[in-house]
């Protein structure tokens, strides 16, 4: 539900103070993340998570354009506005806050949202960084300048405007003149050379005094108005707009980018897409009340028993100062020498039952830590297999990683809790014991007690904020150190050391920067809280001490008022553990919350007996981060059908066949699959899918072979796929581990274990062979082809290849081109064609075999069963 967002005088809206922070957790987040600031700058919650996943499908995260619709459909009165960079800021302009383009220092452009000016200052919520203060000349200089051509009395009509009009006497007036009436005479003329030329000289003039050329004052007005009626003078760099040589009738307009929201609106009436409907759907998370209700489900009980042993624990302290205290008196109230020894141990009676207390309090709390996570680990291995393949490729593997192997901190929540419950209960029973025995004293005890909790538990939300932005900072540090091991071969190859460890330090330079902001943070507010308390306790003990005459009594008052500041030093130091306590929680809840692939209704309940599948396409469209993939796919296939998939790189193969296995969802039109609707869940129970990307794990050959199999005809496959050769080479046979992701065989024995687990799949109906012998020799590649066809003959094959040529036995081939299928026929015949696309790959193909591959430029080395042998080289026909 929507909070409701404070209000100016007269109903509008005013958006927060802050801006809320919202890092981003990969290079290309900062759209949704700054999308998802300005939402909750004005009270609309939006799931970070699924806005993320908008932008990988529906929603182009890159463009300005996107990003302008997103919000409007999710209830921002925001529009796209272009202007020159240096009216963004300028006083009355009212334009933020505002998603602003700016470019890095390596050129990319980026995304963040200025949210308001104080001063000289901007307030920027930077999605790399977190929320900053920047000084706002230095951010002009950032700002990404954008060259758009627009018609020419566009321009001119938006040069007449008041907005216009009042950021040029704005900028005159800064200059130290009034210039209404030059303003009047240049916009009397009514065309846009005299109005950009005005422009440009006031921009000159603006740059020569801020380098101290010239001095600000009414001597400038005759220099400006000199500059605008001979233009010719003034550099090309500040003009904001020139003649579009290439479109006539249109200028070339130079300036800022961005979207500017004014407020909340009604939502429109017309349907969002999925991934927008549910980041607004998704209720605020609460990782609090999620852990509770998993630890009352273990067991209801504990929870009060542990918080009853604290209560007893805080009592039984707080009578053992009293006892203390009475042992003052002993020598002169107990004359006898046996009550004394009663009183001796009755005292170490009540010593040894708080120890005995306190050792339940741990060990209850540490068998709810234990339950705690044992049940988080087994909730995440029960959710991971049920989340689509849609939801890990818009997230990072090392942030998923860094998720699973911060779950263990979680164990510590029951004894977080339970150290939080103990300074409370000391507090509230020392307060009230004050209340009892020193009633005068009691109102400033209760004030001190109310500071030593109320200000840790005040600055909870912005310390949860800074410990977010260096948690996410160290995500992306995660994410970097693991992208670098995975790519170490390549990096030293081109000798990329240098820059990865120059991208590394920016990186960690962030990093340090939020660490040391929080813990600032802490240490500030800590010691605001240390200061409060003991000013109240001074003024608690002064006004006793000047009223009362009693010793033993003032050593009472003392030790108890004492305890206030150290108690919420205590309470504290356990507070500054919630917020990183609380963010984990989050970060593991986030995939917990995520719904699981969506099954159609009824499930695959049209399925026919036959051995194959039939698959029928019926315009079907597929859209990725905004940007179409593949349209207008209208395809049968029979069941049993072999069908070779060809054309380009970045044509769509891959994501036709990905349709199927549930990657993308279609964007427009339907699939069925045996007269149902496609069901990605069931169908996937019967698809063999063979493809490099296929994980093997680091495992012996055994294993791998049977991964999702029960291994019945572990021969045939073997034969089948032509293993008896790689493991004839392995050291220890099938029991040879592969390495992860097959690091220890070669990239075609990789695909040989690949097709062989594929073969052992039970019940397939459909394989999906992408690429199937990549790495292998071209005469192999076709063996493997044939033995895949002989072994599947029954059942619908699609095999997606580059090689074209390996189509030419297949009864079927498709040619995919540019996101539709351009041509649909038996590729001999195709083949025949001389004005066919297939025909032109074949003879590509072929040019590049003998063109290239063929010259006599080339030395041939050959590598056979692991020896090296250089052939002759070939002989070339003619000679130079």
């Amino acid at each position: 539900m929507d909070r409701a967002p404070p209000r100016k005088a007269g109903g509008a809206l005013m958006p927060r103070w802050f801006a809320p922070e919202v890092v981003q957790t990969s290079a290309m987040d900062c759209g949704p993340a700054a999308l998802k600031t300005l939402l909750e700058g004005f009270g609309i919650h939006a799931s970070y998570g699924r806005l993320r996943e908008a932008c990988q499908t529906d929603v182009d995260g890159t463009s300005t354009d996107a990003l302008e619709e997103a919000a409007v459909a999710l209830g921002l009165d925001a529009a796209q506005i272009m202007m020159p960079a240096d009216h963004l800021f300028l006083p009355g302009d009212g334009l933020l806050p505002a998603l602003v383009v700016v470019r890095q220092p390596d050129g990319v452009t980026h995304f963040v949202v200025v949210w308001r000016r104080t001063g000289g200052f901007l307030q920027v919520m930077d999605p790399a960084v977190g929320r900053r203060w920047v000084a706002a000349h230095s951010f002009l200089e950032t700002v990404y300048r954008h060259t758009h051509s627009v018609p020419v009395d566009s321009w001119i009509a938006w040069a007449h405007s008041e907005a216009f009009r009042d950021a040029l006497e704005n900028r005159m007036r800064r200059l130290g003149f009034s210039g209404g009436a030059l303003l009047d005479q240049t916009l009397a003329r009514d065309d846009w050379q005299t109005l950009a030329a005005l422009d440009a000289a006031i921009r000159m003039a603006e740059a020569l005094v801020a380098g101290r050329a010239i001095r600000r004052g009414k001597s400038l007005k005759p220099f400006v108005t000199n500059l605008a009626l001979h233009p010719e003078g003034i550099p090309q760099l500040y003009w904001s707009v020139r003649e579009d040589a290439a479109h006539e009738g249109h200028l070339l307009f130079s300036g800022a980018v961005l979207i500017q929201v004014r407020g909340r609106v009604p939502r429109p009436s017309q349907t969002l897409p999925p991934e927008l409907e549910a980041a607004l759907q998704e209720a605020p998370p609460q990782p609090g009340r999620e852990l509770l209700r998993m630890v009352l489900r273990d067991s209801r009980l504990a929870p009060w028993l542990a918080t009853a042993a604290v209560s007893l624990s805080a009592a039984g302290s707080l009578l053992q100062a009293l006892l203390f205290r009475s042992l003052f008196d002993i020598g002169r109230d107990l004359r006898i020498a046996g009550q004394r020894w009663w009183v001796a141990a009755a005292l170490l009676g009540l010593l040894a039952c708080l120890l005995l207390l306190e050792i339940g309090i741990a060990a209850l709390q540490a068998k709810m830590g234990r339950k705690l996570e044992i049940r988080l680990r087994a909730a995440i291995l029960h959710k991971i297999p049920l989340l689509g393949d849609r939801y890990f490729r818009s997230r990072l593997t090392s942030d998923m990683a860094e998720r699973s192997h911060t779950l263990h901190r979680l164990r510590d929540q029951p004894a977080l809790a339970v150290g939080l419950l103990r300074p409370v209960f000391d507090l509230t029973f020392t307060v009230c014991a004050i209340f009892w025995l020193f009633p005068a004293s009691g109102p400033l005890a209760a004030v001190a007690a109310g500071l030593a909790i109320g200000i840790p538990l005040l600055a909870q939300p912005g310390l949860a904020t800074r410990d977010l932005r260096a948690r996410s900072h160290n995500s992306a540090l995660a994410h970097f150190q693991f992208d670098a091991l995975l790519g170490r071969i390549p990096i030293r190859t081109h000798g990329a050391e240098a820059s990865v460890r120059n991208a590394h330090d920016s990186l960690l330079g962030e990093w340090a920067r939020a660490t040391r902001t929080f813990q600032r943070a802490v240490a500030a507010v800590e010691g605001f809280q240390l200061m409060a308390t003991l000013a109240i306790v001074s003024a608690l003990l002064f006004a006793y001490v000047g009223a009362q005459k009693d010793p033993g009594a003032l050593l009472v008052l003392v030790y108890w008022a004492l305890r206030l500041p150290l108690l919420g030093q205590v309470a504290a130091s356990l507070a500054w553990r919630y917020p990183g306590q609380r963010n984990i929680t989050l970060r593991l809840f986030e995939p917990l919350g995520t719904p699981e692939e969506p099954e159609s209704p009824g499930g695959m309940a049209g399925i026919a007996p036959q051995p194959g599948v039939a698959l029928a396409f019926e315009n079907v469209a597929v859209c990725a981060s905004g940007h179409t993939i593949l349209s207008d796919i209208n395809l049968r296939i029979e069941p049993g059908e072999h069908i070779g998939i060809v054309g380009p790189s970045g044509a769509g193969k891959s994501t036709l066949i990905g349709l199927l296995l549930g990657w993308h969802r279609a964007a427009e039109g339907r699939i069925s699959v045996d007269g149902a609707p496609l069901a990605p869940q069931s169908l996937r129970r019967e698809i063999a899918w063979v493809d490099p990307q296929v994980q093997l794990w680091n495992r012996p050959l055994l294993d791998n072979l049977q991964y999702g199999s029960d291994g019945t005809d572990l021969e045939g496959a073997i034969d089948s796929a032509n293993l008896r050769g790689v493991i004839a080479r392995l050291p220890e046979g099938m029991q040879s581990a592969l390495g992860e992701g097959g690091a220890l065989v070669s990239g075609g024995e990789g695909q040989r274990v690949r097709l062989g687990r594929a073969m052992l799949k039970p019940g397939v109906r459909l394989a999906l062979l992408d690429e199937l012998a990549r790495g292998l020799d071209r005469g192999t590649r076709r063996v493997m082809l044939d033995r895949a066809r002989e072994t599947w003959r029954q059942q619908t094959i699609l095999a997606v290849t580059h090689d074209v040529s390996d189509t030419l036995d297949l009864p079927r081939v498709l040619v995919v081109e540019q996101g539709r299928i351009v041509e649909d026929g038996n590729p001999r015949v195709l083949a025949g064609d001389p004005d066919s696309r297939f025909r032109a790959l074949l003879n590509a193909e072929d040019a590049v075999r003998r063109g290239l591959w063929s010259s006599a430029m080339w030395r041939r080395v050959r590598i056979s069963e692991g020896k090296l042998a250089e052939q002759e080289r070939m002989e070339v026909a003619c000679r130079n």
